[in-house]
């Protein structure tokens, strides 16, 4: 099976099931969202321990992924005393995890624990504190509908750029040196499949915008240009380590992290300029 025929599997398949379960669970606190969130929080989270330092200890390899998700989990209490004791139990595995890696420091190998404290580091703040963001969305009035919108607006920004580099990128300039598969045409393809989805949903639920559509229209271009960003920048970090995916979880695609980088980078301006233009 090939790479496009993989991709359109997950697409028709995973697709309406991950947005089944977010519209469903909606009706328990949007118990969906939240645990899509915290799960692939911790998958993303091993994948990228794995990148930055692919021979930590197998003892402690799962602790940290567990770490990472308290970040995006800690948003749910708000500033209660649950909040600050989530707070506390992660500074607490932090201090824990460095104070192991210290008292394993050897003069043979000088540089480990660097590496691996920066490792640690690392996977709390990618993608532990960038997957705050998303969780956030639930604050929104109209929950659902926005995560529907901010999924869209990265999927269709993905999803076109892949088509368009497929059709039209055989002779379009490669622009960007860390991702030499990635061509012009792709990234207009990109822009144009988060314009279409934006204005597509804008006249499908009008309801969930308090301002025109010719005031979302930057908005919606700007995720699609911190999706490509946040997709490069976890293109850089692969290069780094002479890895072609992130892992092998998601068919076509690799790992998660592969299909959540995007989601990363956008999820912060999504949800404090969301706080404006959505109702």
């Amino acid at each position: 099976m090939n790479n496009f025929t993989q991709r359109f599997l997950l697409f028709i398949i995973g697709l309406p099931l991950l947005f089944f379960l977010i519209i469903y669970f909606h009706r328990y606190s949007d118990i969906g969202w939240v645990v899509l969130v915290c799960i692939a929080t911790y998958l993303a989270a091993y994948e990228s321990l794995e990148l930055f330092t692919p021979e930590f200890r197998a003892k402690r390899r799962h602790l940290v992924p567990a770490a990472a998700v308290l970040l995006p989990l800690s948003v749910l209490f708000g500033r209660t005393a649950a909040h600050e004791t989530v707070l506390i139990v992660l500074a607490g595995v932090y201090m824990f995890l460095l104070a192991v890696e210290l008292i394993a420091w050897s003069p043979r190998e000088p540089l480990r624990f660097a590496r691996h404290s920066l490792g640690i580091s690392s996977v709390l703040l990618y993608p532990g504190l960038l997957m705050t963001y998303p969780m956030r969305f639930i604050e929104f009035d109209q929950p659902v509908p926005a995560i529907l919108l901010f999924l869209l607006l990265n999927f269709g920004n993905d999803t076109f750029a892949y088509i368009f580099g497929i059709v039209f990128g055989r002779y379009s300039r490669k622009i960007v040196p860390v991702s030499p598969k990635k061509t012009l045409i792709g990234f207009i393809g990109g822009f144009f499949g988060s314009l279409l989805t934006g204005i597509s949903f804008y006249y499908l639920y009008p309801s969930l915008f308090n301002v025109k559509l010719h005031v979302l229209i930057p908005f919606f271009l700007v995720i699609a240009l911190l999706a490509d960003i946040g997709d490069l920048i976890e293109s850089a970090f692969k290069r780094g380590v002479s890895k072609k995916d992130s892992g092998k979880l998601m068919p076509g695609r690799g790992g998660l992290l592969d299909s959540v980088d995007s989601l990363l980078f956008s999820a912060p301006l999504f949800y404090y300029i969301g706080i404006i233009l959505l109702n």
